[in-house]
């Protein structure tokens, strides 16, 4: 049984509540998802992804795909979720690199929480295809998103992924395709993160505050709210998440 199935159920019901409450469609993507997601992923399908790409999937991510769903019929087939959704399984993997997947996946996370301007610019995210070959290019862009596996659009070059290795594994993480600096969320991990949205969706936030904020803001009571916890209490954020939903409620 995973540790997140009271969380997973819990998702699911708001899921339900979000459809009804934005019945319109007025959140940004939801005119594209419907809220609707496709039955969940089979164990097989995730563990051949796995072996494919020689990658484990965080815990969090694999009991969504398992006990909430896997696809639907947003943009790439993806999935309710923020902005335009999120991906299904295996799909859009290869959009930050395009060769050698496998080993950009593999790769150490390099970027991290707060990073500066000065960091970014060091790593080498500012990298161009005007400045180098493509071979190298791809090769940098390997190294600059390492361990990093896309989940969804924003819509332009804009997408969010999820840290697959390291400190910070589990974590949703925005990226621009064309050299923006990243900006993690706030949230301990991908279902934290993907329920602060239904849980936005449901009070009307996501509709009154300008939806495409979403993730990239947040208000300081909201903050505190997630806020560690002992360490017994806060696997893989599960204590923070507690703490949010009673914020809202």
């Amino acid at each position: 049984m995973s540790i997140y199935n009271i969380q997973t159920k819990r998702i699911r019901q708001k899921l339900a509540e979000a459809k009804k409450k934005d019945s319109k469609l007025k959140v940004f993507g939801a005119s594209y998802h419907k809220y609707r997601i496709n039955r969940p992923a089979e164990k097989d399908a995730i563990s051949k992804f796995e072996q494919q790409y020689d990658v484990q999937l965080p815990d969090c991510y694999k009991s969504f795909l398992l006990d909430v769903g896997n696809g639907g019929v947003s943009h790439a087939g993806s999935a309710a979720g923020p902005f335009y959704g999120i991906y299904p399984l295996g799909v859009n993997v290869n959009e930050l690199i395009y060769a050698d997947t496998n080993q950009h996946l593999q790769n150490k996370c390099l970027i991290f929480p707060e990073i500066s301007n000065e960091d970014w610019i060091a790593l080498g995210g500012r990298v161009s295809l005007d400045n180098i070959v493509d071979e190298e290019y791809e090769r940098e862009t390997g190294r600059i998103y390492g361990g990093i596996l896309p989940i969804g659009s924003q819509g332009c070059s804009a997408i969010h992924g999820i840290v697959l290795n390291g400190e910070h594994r589990g974590r949703v993480v925005y990226l621009d395709i064309e050299g923006q600096k990243p900006h993690f969320t706030f949230e301990a991990n991908f279902l934290d993160w993907y329920e602060r949205w239904l849980d936005e969706v449901i009070t009307g936030e996501l509709v009154t505050a300008g939806p495409t904020w979403f993730g990239y803001t947040m208000k300081r009571a909201q903050k505190e709210a997630l806020q560690p916890v002992p360490v017994n209490d806060a696997y893989e954020g599960r204590g923070n998440r507690n703490k949010w939903f009673q914020f809202w409620k």
